[in-house]
């Protein structure tokens, strides 16, 4: 579970708690359903439903709202949003609050993080049940206190369908097929599917092979796919010891690079392989990880087997 919540984000995290906040919230005729998730939200005004991920977005200033489905129960992912955490990913906390959303336990968490040489003034409202849990993200640049606080009403206005039953696949742009391989699907984050052997996150596996599948969250200048492809594989929880090769390749009109890699687990030390392929769209990029710990030659043809079935809806 931590190793493809890592693929995703780091965490969001606190200070200290300050009293016990009550959010009630009803639908309402300005509630929009998030497609793919069990979030129905007001937009900030002249925010569009994002493209690239599970929210709202106004380009033009950079702001957003962004809905994350984080796998296990937020008992335990609570445990993870430490000022630490959140230090490491260039975030200040200002405040934090313990909140009760509709009955179900929370915290709201006001910071600042810099981005594109812009300080940004950041909202995250997490929450959830022993089942799963969400983080909303809301940012407008700092110091447009109308926007700023056109953020954190979007965020306050979050009603969680928690009964609702999601159809994972269905909430991303992509698709691959497993037909043919005993991998089957075992998981929906936001922009991310994973796939391996049994379903569970994460693997019980002998050899913990996975394969995730995402898509860019944001739209990016690359002024050198290669060597940003090349940059990224080595940003992931395997850490990189030698790459083999990187290859262009072409995956349905889709073009971008393939990293075959060998590296150790960051946590436990252990030898594992990686493969990443890199595909570029426009200003954003799709994303293919496969790794494991064993039984690498087979492991790595059938990355490449489902890495080909690769295209978008």
């Amino acid at each position: 579970m931590i190793k493809t919540t890592y693929l995703l984000f780091t965490l969001l995290c606190s200070i200290s708690i300050f009293g016990q906040t009550t959010i009630t919230t009803t639908i309402t005729p300005q509630h929009q359903e998030i497609y793919g998730s069990k979030i129905s939200i007001i937009a900030p005004k002249e925010f569009a439903i994002a493209t690239s991920f599970l929210g709202f977005q106004q380009a033009e200033t950079n702001s957003s709202v962004l809905i994350m489905d984080i796998p296990g129960p937020f008992a335990e992912v609570s445990k993870g949003l430490t000022k630490e955490n959140l230090l490491k990913q260039g975030v200040q906390v200002e405040t934090i609050e313990s909140v009760i959303l509709n009955g179900v336990p929370g915290v709201l968490i006001t910071a600042e993080q810099t981005a594109y040489d812009v300080v940004f003034r950041k909202y995250s409202l997490a929450f959830g049940t022993d089942k799963e849990s969400i983080l909303i993200n809301g940012i407008a640049p700092k110091g447009n206190l109308e926007l700023e606080q056109a953020v954190k009403d979007a965020l306050l206005s979050t009603v969680y369908h928690a009964d609702k039953v999601l159809t994972p696949l269905d909430s991303v742009d992509f698709e691959i097929s497993t037909e043919g391989t005993d991998f089957v699907f075992a998981k929906s984050m936001s922009n991310m599917l994973v796939y391996n052997r049994d379903g569970k996150i994460p693997s019980e596996t002998d050899d913990k092979a996975s394969l995730v599948v995402a898509k860019a969250f944001s739209k990016v200048e690359i002024a050198d796919k290669k060597e940003f492809a090349t940059n990224r594989i080595k940003m992931l929880p395997v850490q990189i010891t030698k790459i083999n090769a990187v290859v262009p390749i072409v995956v349905h009109g889709l073009s971008g690079y393939e990293i075959t890699a060998e590296g150790v687990d960051r946590k436990t030390g252990k030898k594992e392989q990686a493969y990443q392929v890199m595909l570029f769209v426009d200003k954003s990029y799709y994303i293919l990880f496969g790794s494991s710990e064993a039984d690498f030659e087979n492991n790595l043809r059938l990355f490449k087997k489902l890495i080909r079935t690769f295209k978008l809806k």
